[in-house]
């Protein structure tokens, strides 16, 4: 995936040499999202209005993991990722994909993101007990992230596994058919269908104790910055409308459960574990200097730097908070 994406980049950046910035707004927003990811704006997304807020149509394609996502934006398929995974966002800018971090989409604990393990492996005996078996993780996602932290918490060698890169939905598939010992997921369908045949390592309590947890963030490229400002401010202000009105009780979740692919009982038990906070608290508690999202970006950064993509001295320089309501 980084030589597609670095050749991709070439392109990319070859292609917008001498770019100027347009006078006119864009005729179209292309936006990425994921199914079996249910989101508060997606009622938004099935009654069209983003559409007539932003006054052009807005066309979205789902997309399997965060990294697909950040190809689509370099090759110019796509304007906005929606809720990319934060480790994806990292790998993205630590290869110098001209890309920003504009918005937080969802916050969520290991009920969303997390390693299913086959029957008779558990967190006491994982050390061993995964030792040169085949394990499914989805690389360079948050997925991947959970997988490096909660082989850290117990005890696991990651260097003794097979790791085998495969999509969440794929990584099910294989777990339910005893391919692989162990899967790690997010997507409500995939983790319900591993937990049938297995458990997660870690409970989400565990998890959380241990200061593992998740978030994904709205991406959108340098180029639809530069020449749709306005667009990007609206797309964030109906995000954030939807979020208050989840927050408040009042989101039709019927219509966002069919939307992400789920049924209504896998949405709510999902969403219960999703946090969509308002614009003060991203800015006092998160996106802020020392923030929880900005020492995040630090961790994952180094996590995931290579001698090819060294991490980033100031991640702030990739996120832009004006365009918070």
């Amino acid at each position: 995936m980084k030589k597609v994406i670095a050749f991709v980049l070439g392109s990319f950046v070859a292609a917008n040499l001498g770019m100027t910035v347009a006078h006119a707004a864009a005729d179209e927003v292309r936006v990425a999202f994921f199914l079996e990811w249910a989101t508060p704006n997606q009622e938004d997304k099935v009654k069209n209005s983003f559409d007539t807020a932003l006054g052009v149509p807005v066309k979205w394609t789902n997309f399997a993991t965060g990294g697909e996502m950040t190809e689509a934006m370099l090759s110019g398929d796509i304007d906005i990722s929606y809720s990319q995974g934060l480790t994806p966002f990292v790998n993205a800018v630590n290869a110098k994909a001209p890309i920003k971090l504009v918005d937080i989409a969802v916050i969520y604990g290991m009920g969303g993101t997390t390693c299913v393990a086959a029957k008779g492996i558990d967190k006491g005996n994982a050390s061993t007990k995964l030792d040169g078996q085949k394990v499914a993780v989805p690389l360079g996602t948050m997925a991947d992230y959970v997988f490096k932290e909660t082989m850290r918490v117990v005890g696991a060698d990651i260097s003794s596994m097979k790791v085998v890169d495969m999509n969440p939905e794929d990584g099910s598939v294989a777990f339910v058919n005893g391919d692989v010992a162990m899967a790690c997921l997010f997507g409500g369908k995939s983790i319900k269908a591993a937990k049938e045949k297995g458990a997660p390592l870690l409970t989400v309590k565990e998890a959380q104790d241990a200061g593992i947890a998740g978030i994904d963030i709205t991406s959108v490229t340098n180029k639809f910055l530069k020449e749709n400002p306005g667009m990007v401010k609206t797309f964030v202000e109906v995000t954030h409308d939807a979020n208050a009105r989840f927050n408040a009780g009042k989101s039709d979740m019927n219509v966002i459960a069919k939307d992400a692919a789920m049924d209504l009982a896998g949405t709510k038990n999902q969403m219960d574990g999703f946090e969509f906070p308002d614009a003060a608290t991203m800015k006092s508690k998160y996106l802020n200097k020392g923030g929880i999202l900005m020492t995040y970006l630090s961790v994952m950064g180094n996590m995931f730097a290579t001698s090819e993509n060294p991490a980033l001295s100031d991640y702030s320089k990739v996120v832009d908070t004006s365009y918070l309501p």
